[in-house]
């Protein structure tokens, strides 16, 4: 028989209640009950509610109890304490899914702890991912549903709190079931995901990692086709304001040269566009316009130099990823950007977006040329980067634009986005809200709460008020992609990690051990210089 744990009391209404609970039964917060409220004309329901708060008072024990005489009371054993618990109606099940009641809880209503197999017949789904546990209950297993992704996801999540830890749980799960997905990572944190960490993950040669800076023997180089960009582009990413006309006319001379010269489809890089500079500083290509001929020798100089600077990032070359290597069947692409000017990370987000945004919608229209005709996942990490709320001031974003449109329409042509940030406040608003299901870990600034809160329907207030004391690993599921919000414990990965923090006492310690064998050394030289040596 399931737990008698307390009993409705006080005002109660269709979406929360209280209750009394019996002594020796407290619930832990976030803890799934069951009652049974009225549905209809005489029937009832056994309904699934949680517990979002817990208070406890003590009538001997008020605030202006002297502590002498509450010193008193715990040595002689006198307890008065009673616990009253705070819920939300979750609801009930029916031929079409979960259903609300119509009516509240009656006061006096017997509250049970919701047996395992009646939670279980709430959160489990026919195509699942397993991501961990129901936090309150090791032997419920949390799920996603797959089909609930199709209206996107967020991970939300301070610092430290495990967002990346959770997004690599789900591209696990998502890679025993044959997806496609390109993960844009700003911090390395998936390069490490093709080893394996703990047994039964078999796919880890299907991890393809692209790298912007210094790739490995077993990794690819990330490259912009620079041909691809036209002159306006490369202007922007060298740093040439839209005002320093001069130095924009220059870079547009030198493309159309390097076309007159090679054919206007030539695959030019920016060592060709550097040579035609050189020579009209050297006055080998003389250019036919009015002016200072010194003036047009210093801008071609400085425009050398930014695009020489440019250069250094070391990923603009002819070529470009095929397509084939960027997305394919039961493949994670990891886009290592770390290492290289946020610019230019801003500028690969956008391209590859575009890419395969632009693929999903040919397929789904029918039409030619860069086709993929499986739905394609793209995380993107320190997506507030990417998808500002704030323009301006240095918080513009060239994905921004891309990233809404995916966001608002990428849903109807196979295109899906989980967003990743630490700070809910500074995303695009409206790009947050098309996010409708949300992984929520440890929040604890207050301006996000309130992001969240506006982005997330179905988070009921307490559980908001509990964000900033979630554990490492923790986390709030809310949205299409689980049955009822739930409160998990995500699971261990079976992949490794990448992007962890610096190890500072290990650093330290190493630091240490080079200084005194250092001094050792110098010490030992010294010895040697006073025996003329």
């Amino acid at each position: 028989m399931p737990e008698k744990i307390g009993r409705v009391v006080g005002t109660a209404d269709t979406k929360n209640f209280e209750f009394a609970v019996k002594e020796d039964m407290e619930p832990a917060v976030f803890e799934y009950i069951r009652l049974e409220i009225k549905t209809g004309d005489g029937d009832t329901e056994k309904v699934l509610g949680q517990v979002t708060g817990l208070e406890k008072m003590n009538p001997a024990m008020s605030e202006g109890t002297p502590i002498e005489a509450v010193e008193t009371m715990e040595q002689q054993g006198v307890d008065s304490t009673r616990t009253k618990a705070k819920a939300q109606v979750i609801g009930y099940l029916s031929e079409t899914g979960v259903r609300k009641p119509r009516y509240a809880p009656k006061p006096g209503t017997a509250v049970e702890k919701a047996p395992d197999e009646f939670l279980e017949s709430f959160v489990s789904v026919e195509e699942g991912l397993e991501v961990g546990s129901i936090l309150t209950r090791d032997s419920v297993d949390a799920q996603l549903d797959i089909e609930g992704l199709n209206r996107h996801l967020a991970i939300l999540a301070a610092t430290g709190a495990g967002k990346s830890h959770t997004a690599g749980v789900i591209i696990e799960e998502m890679l025993d079931k044959g997806a496609s997905i390109v993960a844009l990572d700003p911090h390395g944190d998936y390069v490490k995901m093709s080893q394996e960490k703990n047994e039964g993950f078999d796919h880890t040669d299907k991890v393809q990692v692209f790298k912007a800076r210094n790739p490995g023997s077993e990794q690819y180089q990330i490259t912009v086709k620079t041909s691809k960009l036209g002159w306006r582009k490369l202007s922007e990413l060298a740093g040439i304001r839209e005002d320093f006309t001069n130095q924009r006319k220059m870079v547009r001379t030198a493309v159309e040269h390097v076309k007159e010269e090679n054919g206007e489809n030539y695959p030019y890089s920016l060592e060709n566009l550097i040579d035609v500079l050189d020579r009209i500083q050297d006055d080998e290509i003389l250019l036919d316009e009015d002016g200072n001929k010194t003036e047009t020798i210093e801008h071609a100089e400085k425009v050398q130099f930014k695009l020489e600077r440019l250069q250094s990032y070391g990923i603009f070359g002819t070529t470009e990823i095929n397509f084939e290597e960027l997305v394919s069947p039961r493949q994670l692409t990891v886009l290592d950007l770390s290492g290289i000017p946020f610019k230019a990370q801003d500028l690969i987000s956008e391209l590859v977006l575009n890419r395969i945004y632009q693929a999903r919608v040919r397929h789904s229209l029918g039409e030619d040329g860069e086709t993929y005709r499986y739905p394609i996942f793209t995380v993107v990490e320190e997506a507030h980067r990417l998808c500002p709320a704030e323009t301006g001031k240095g918080m513009d974003s060239r994905a921004k634009e891309k990233l809404s449109e995916m966001a608002s329409e990428g849903r109807k042509f196979g295109a899906f986005l989980t967003l990743i940030t630490q700070r809910p406040s500074k995303i695009d608003e409206d790009v947050l809200s098309q996010c409708n299901s949300m992984i929520i870990q440890r929040i604890v600034n207050r301006k996000d709460q309130q992001s969240i809160a506006s982005a997330s329907e179905s988070m009921a207030h307490g559980m908001i008020d509990e964000l900033p004391g979630l554990n490492v690993g923790d986390a709030i599921i809310t949205g299409p992609a689980v049955n009822i919000p739930s409160v998990v414990h995500i699971r261990e990965r079976k992949t490794e990690h990448g992007g962890d923090d610096i190890d500072i006492p290990g650093n330290l310690e190493d630091a240490r051990e080079d200084a005194e064998k250092r001094e050792n050394t110098t010490d030992a030289l010294g010895e040697e210089d006073s025996l003329d040596i």
